[in-house]
């Protein structure tokens, strides 16, 4: 869990708050203050995602689509800066597995099996199973500001 500020536009000098991606993990839980700035990705659209007061935001992760073989699909979302003069603070728990864990897949009863289309295959965001790889690779994909400015070397080689 950690507390994340989002400093206005007037600070960042643009708009990019977090980049688009999946949380590496199984489950995010988002408490959102009452200002806009979550995106998702629908059908290929970005949709702010409302504050809602007392509510939680949860967010499906890639290591519960890699365990579902794709039944559940990780939630493609970003989070643009706010406007000039606003801060922006939200609070997620990240619910995920130990670094050197490797993902099994999950015996799913025959129905939701029958429904399963696989993990996404996407060879510019590649799924790993093993968790500390794939927290690497969105943590690089997720801050591509941070990664290209003190992880160059490592741009590229996280999907390999």
């Amino acid at each position: 869990m950690k507390i994340v500020r989002y400093p206005g536009r007037d600070i960042t000098g643009g708009d990019q708050g977090v980049g688009a991606h999946k949380d590496s993990g199984f489950l995010t839980l988002l408490l959102q203050d009452g200002n806009r700035g979550l995106q998702v990705d629908y059908g290929g659209s970005w949709v702010d995602v409302e504050p809602i007061p007392g509510s939680l935001v949860v967010n499906i992760g890639e290591l519960l689509e890699l365990a579902s073989n794709g039944h559940l699909k990780a939630t493609v979302h970003r989070v643009v800066t706010p406007p000039a003069g606003i801060e922006r603070y939200s609070v997620p728990f990240f619910f995920s597995a130990r670094y050197d864990s490797e993902i099994p897949l999950l015996d799913l009863p025959p129905d939701l099996a029958a429904e399963a289309t696989g993990p996404t295959s996407d060879p510019a965001n590649p799924l790993f199973r093993n968790v500390g790889s794939n927290i690497l690779k969105t943590r690089l994909r997720s801050h591509p500001d941070v990664a290209a400015r003190h992880h160059a070397d490592l741009i590229g080689s996280a999907a390999a």
